[in-house]
């Protein structure tokens, strides 16, 4: 019945804006404010997973064959005057993914507001958005759209393919205030968090969390709260990015250090270049975070609550001018005094109408260091990418 209601809901909002946007609404609006506006867009991701040793069953392991609905998201974004603006996601993840059912929060079942956040414009160098939305840590899941990457997924410690994020989060978002801004004509930007972060028992005496980044584009800025993967050749980027992340006083709750309160303690450097040359366009980033007292496990590394770990990665990619970008990606997972875990990363893509119309192909190899009681193993994924 719980479920029912909110899938009732959904579609109660579906037809709300679909009676915002008929051409009888928008004459009313306009009378009342000309000011205000409505853009409305959905998105979907389906794909196929082909695993090695996936599947856990009685006797050991076997492959196995996914087929799920990676993303499907239903996007409304507005002016409600020159100050005041809004956007949301309601959204799916991994619809039918073997294994993953989380509905609270719309992950292999359910429906949940992933984004929902109301920002004051007060100017382009100082505006104030209070909701649901991303951690401003790292570029690739603190920035980026999921929508524009350049590799079909995120990487694996940020929740990419079939891995969990690394941080504590709600999806990837958190829910706070974030201040942010676009001083010296958008060549800087920054965005300073507060927000829940780890909650309940690991949180004793509900110690608030603070996030922020710095990022400074030495081409074209990047100004907008979500930037692109890849800019398939359109915009010369080359930005250095630095982001932080700290709790205080988290406990873990691990048998190892019960009691043992500590602070949670991230930062991470980035770069990332996206220039057009000869016919076509190059794409690069690179990423390096340092974990210091983790707060929560990761399910495809040894990294575990309480753990320090360095993790980097290197991707990069080239759009030729018959809208073919392979690309590769190498990840690696370092845990102190654990196992080192590598991921490798060969992909293709083919647009069809750019980023909302691809199809995409990946091949992933998990290494892991002898002695992990996880083997290798290999990952197959298939993508079809439509949205408007």
């Amino acid at each position: 019945m719980k479920r029912l209601a909110v899938y009732a809901a959904m579609m109660f909002v579906v037809f709300f804006v679909s009676g915002m946007v008929s051409p009888s609404w928008a004459g009313i609006k306009a009378d009342i404010d000309e000011q205000a506006n409505l853009e409305v867009g959905i998105w979907a991701q389906p794909w196929f997973q082909w695993v090695e040793d996936g599947k856990v069953t009685a006797t050991g392991t076997e492959d196995l064959n996914d087929f799920m609905i990676r993303r499907a998201y239903l996007y409304l974004k507005g002016n409600v005057t020159d100050l005041v603006s809004f956007f949301t996601h309601v959204a799916s993840d991994r619809v039918g993914q073997d294994g993953l059912d989380n509905s609270s929060v719309g992950l292999g079942s359910g429906v949940a507001w992933r984004d929902l956040w109301v920002t004051l414009n007060f100017d382009k160098a100082f505006m104030v958005q209070a909701g649901r939305m991303y951690v401003p840590l790292t570029r690739n899941y603190g920035t980026t759209s999921t929508k524009t990457m350049l590799t079909t997924d995120l990487p694996f410690l940020q929740g990419g393919v079939r891995g969990s994020i690394f941080y504590a989060s709600k999806v990837g978002r958190d829910d706070g205030v974030t201040l942010w801004g676009n001083p010296m004509d958008g060549l800087l930007q920054y965005r300073f968090m507060v927000s829940e972060g780890v909650e309940n028992d690991d949180n004793p005496d509900d110690n608030l969390r603070f996030a922020g980044r710095v990022a400074v584009s030495l081409m074209e800025p990047e100004t907008g709260w979500f930037n692109k993967g890849t800019y398939l050749g359109k915009k010369k980027v080359l930005s250095l990015g630095l982001g932080f992340d700290q709790q205080d006083d988290i406990d873990p709750g691990t048998p190892l250090v019960t009691g043992d309160d500590d602070d949670n303690q991230v930062w991470t450097v980035d770069v990332f270049f996206d220039h057009p040359v000869a016919d076509g366009a190059v794409t690069a980033e690179a990423a390096y975070i340092d974990i210091e007292h983790c707060t929560q496990d990761h399910n495809f590394s040894s990294l575990g609550k309480g753990d320090d770990a360095e993790n980097w990665y290197v991707q990069a990619g080239y759009l030729f001018p018959n809208h073919l970008q392979p690309y590769v990606r190498y990840e690696t997972v370092d845990v102190d005094h654990e196992f080192e875990t590598e991921f490798w990363t060969l992909g293709l893509n083919y647009f069809m109408k750019g980023h909302n119309g691809k199809i995409s192909a990946d091949y992933t190899q998990v290494d892991q260091e002898s002695g992990f009681i996880r083997d290798d193993q290999d990952i197959i994924t298939l993508q079809i990418c439509v949205g408007f």
